[in-house]
């Protein structure tokens, strides 16, 4: 008993455990099938996220898209709205139009009617009375055919009254008794006669207006004519010497585009330049800038025209691409014409379409976009249109604007202006100024801040100091050096010079010349010295000596060593005679210090001196006679001259100069950035004060770092404000450039 109930727990556990184990297995397998239905939907899920991952680029392409759609969707819209609008307004229109010709077709309809009414209306009541007259008649024809009644004559139908005319009486009979033979005779002569009189007449009239009449005068006719304007044909910016102008005859502007054609498909020789003139016949004009641009659809910016004169040079340069168009004009201030043309850029290529076809443009620009470029010194923007030298080039060079169709002619426009004619009238403001200032530089080398000085300031001459002198291949390097700066950047050469006194006042201390004036015994070795001495300054590039010194001095004066040391009559001599010697090896001539620092013991330039008497100036005034070109003016008030200024500064003082050695010498004044002078008359007046008084060379050779940049700001707007006249700065300025012009063979 007990051992079957073992058997049957036995059995128990073991069915037990079997179904454990097949419950157990039931489970993995649900489990591993729920793990697959469990990783199939993630691999769903994951294709789907994938599938809608996009990239950053896809998603702002879609965007790009998506905007583009909607614009284009807004623009549909808009078109759809404004052609419905359009279809609304031709609709009403048409109504319009249809009421307004009912109405007047009714209007027609009623006149007509009423006047075809009326008429049937008589037409009906002349019938019925026709009718019954009719009817009348009928009845008393009857009636007289019974015997009732005769018949009257009917009136007429429809009655009509007419007005029997009278009858004219007839006039009486006249008989007219024949003549006789005699008079009938007479009657034939008398009419003879009379016919040849009237031939007569007649052949004396057509005589007369034919042959003998004298033609009167038109005075006016009947309808005035206007009287004939003149052609005034404005001057070139620059030279065309030696090539041809081509003039292009138009009635109206919408012309000049085939006739500018015919003009670049002409034949002409390569590297020439020809100007073209633009002739309006009919309101007899040369086409300015405006007009041109007009011509060919060009629509600058608002404020482009007012910055411009309208007087352009235009002109065609043959190169070996083809021929090339370009234009030069005035500027009216050079303030906002730069980022007028920047802000033009990006349309200028559209701007030009026209005139860029005309020159065989057939394809869009190489580059979209304007570049930076630099020829001689001088910037300019470029947009290249073919790699035929074809594009948009412009410049701002000085007072000029440049506008060219390729680098070429941009460069030949550029050498034209650069080598105009040295005049005056040819310079700007700045440049003026600039040649007013005689400057000092710093180092033994050209560098780039002396590059950018020299560019900046313009100066119309350099003083070369004993700092920047070393030996003679140095110095003639240097020279060369500043020569070529002033030259590129504004075409007129330099001053160069030195205080070549001899002895200690000898910045070029390697020449053989080293004579002292106060060694000079005789006027033969005056010139002897000033020849020797100018012919190795001038070897060297130096055109312009500051010496000799006229001072009168005494012992213990400062500047006694340096004068010369022998009687009036005989310093007279030496004065000239070394001028002269000078002059011969070609070198300019400054004589110094007029009136004089003699009777002051310590250096002027250290602290300003004063004194009562004035020097006398009777060495100048001999020294005159040998033409020296500049005179240097002392920094030294003279109570006597002017109580108040320095004599640089002093109107008083400049007239005392010019009467002593007469109008022709430069006036250069001693160096002025003296902290002595700066603090008494500040640094506007030791700039304004001197030219104000008639010199014409301010000197800063010595601490000009600190000044220099502000003296010249400081008189260009002393002339611009109205303080010193453009014609004071002019006088100064002819003067200089006769001089340069005269020197260099200009």
């Amino acid at each position: 008993m007990n051992q079957d109930n073992n058997q049957k727990k036995t059995e128990n556990l073991i069915d037990q455990k079997e179904e454990k184990d097949f419950l157990a297995r039931e489970e993995i397998k649900t489990m591993e099938k729920d793990i697959s239905r469990l990783r199939e939907t993630e691999a769903d899920r994951e294709r789907e996220r994938v599938s809608r991952i996009k990239t950053a680029e896809e998603i702002a392409r879609d965007k790009e898209r998506e905007k583009l759609a909607q614009r284009a969707s807004l623009e549909r819209d808009l078109a759809e709205k404004e052609a419905m609008a359009r279809e609304e307004r031709i609709k009403r229109m048409r109504e319009e139009r249809e009421a307004k010709k009912s109405v007047s077709t009714q209007i027609e309809t009623k006149k007509t009617e009423a006047f075809t009414g009326g008429f049937r209306d008589a037409l009906k009541e002349t019938q019925a009375r026709e009718e019954e007259q009719r009817k009348k008649f009928l009845d008393r024809i009857v009636a007289r055919a019974e015997g009732r009644e005769e018949v009257p004559v009917p009136p007429p139908i429809p009655p009509v009254i007419r007005e029997t005319p009278r009858q004219a009486p007839e006039p009486p009979k006249i008989i007219l008794k024949k003549p006789s033979l005699g008079q009938k005779i007479w009657i034939r002569i008398v009419l003879s006669l009379l016919v040849l009189s009237i031939l007569a007449l007649v052949a004396t009239f057509w005589y007369w207006y034919l042959a003998v009449r004298e033609k009167p005068e038109i005075t006016a006719p009947i309808n005035p004519v206007a009287e004939q304007k003149e052609l005034a044909i404005p001057p070139p910016l620059f030279s065309f010497e030696g090539s041809q102008t081509l003039t292009l005859k138009i009635s109206q502007t919408s012309e000049v585009p085939t006739q500018l054609l015919k003009t670049l498909q002409s034949t002409t020789t390569l590297g020439e330049i020809s100007r073209i003139l633009i002739e309006d016949t009919k309101n007899t004009e040369i086409l300015g800038l405006k007009e041109l641009f007009g011509s060919f659809g060009i629509t600058p910016p608002d404020d482009f025209y007012g910055k411009l004169a309208n007087n352009a040079t235009l002109f065609v340069y043959s190169q070996e691409e083809g021929n090339r168009l370009g234009l030069v004009v005035k500027t009216n201030g050079q303030e906002g014409l730069a980022e007028t043309m920047t802000s033009w850029e990006g349309t200028m290529e559209e701007s030009f379409r026209g005139l860029s076809e005309l020159l065989g443009k057939d394809k869009p620009a190489l580059v979209s976009y304007f570049k930076n470029a630099k020829y001689r010194e001088t910037g300019f923007r470029f947009q290249t249109f073919s790699r035929q030298d074809l594009g948009i080039v412009y410049a701002i060079f000085d007072d000029y604007f440049i506008l060219t169709t390729s680098w070429k002619s941009m460069e030949k426009a550029l050498d034209k202006l650069k080598e105009a004619p040295l005049s005056v009238e040819n310079m700007s403001l700045a440049e003026k100024i600039g040649q007013l200032f005689f400057i000092g530089i710093n180092g033994t080398t050209l560098t780039e801040e002396t590059e950018r000085l020299i560019t900046d300031i313009q100066p119309g001459g350099i003083l070369l100091l004993k700092k920047n002198i070393i030996n003679e291949d140095q110095t003639k390097k240097l020279i060369q050096d500043l020569q070529q700066v002033s030259l590129k950047n504004y075409g007129i050469p330099l001053f160069i010079g030195v205080d070549q006194e001899g002895g200690e006042i000898s910045p070029v201390n390697f020449i053989q010349e080293q004579t002292t004036q106060s060694e000079i015994k005789t006027a033969e070795q005056a010139y002897a010295v000033g020849w020797s001495r100018g012919e190795e300054l001038r070897a060297l590039g130096i055109n312009l000596n500051l010496a000799p010194v006229l001072d009168t001095a005494q012992p213990g004066d400062f500047v006694f060593g340096r004068a010369f040391q022998v009687t009036d009559s005989q310093a007279s001599a030496f004065a000239k005679a070394l001028i002269y010697g000078q002059k011969t090896a070609s070198i300019l001539t400054a004589v110094k210090h007029f009136p004089g620092y003699g009777e002051i013991a310590f250096d002027p330039e250290d602290l300003l001196a004063t004194l009562d008497k004035t020097p006398q100036v009777g060495l100048f005034e001999t020294a005159a006679e040998a033409k020296p070109e500049f005179v240097m003016t002392s920094n030294v008030i003279y109570s006597e001259i002017d109580p108040n200024l320095p004599f640089s500064f002093s109107p008083e003082g400049i007239k005392l100069l010019k009467q002593s050695v007469g109008p022709d010498p430069l006036i250069m004044t001693d160096d002025l950035p003296q902290q002595s002078l700066i603090d008494k008359f500040s640094l506007k007046g030791v700039v304004t004060l001197p030219i104000r008084a008639g010199a014409d060379i301010l000197t800063f050779s010595n601490n000009w770092e600190t000044t220099l940049g502000a003296a010249v700001s400081v008189l260009q707007e002393a002339v611009l404000n109205g303080e010193i006249t453009q014609t004071r700065i002019d006088d100064s300025v002819f003067k200089i450039i006769k001089l340069k012009k005269t020197y260099y063979n200009l």
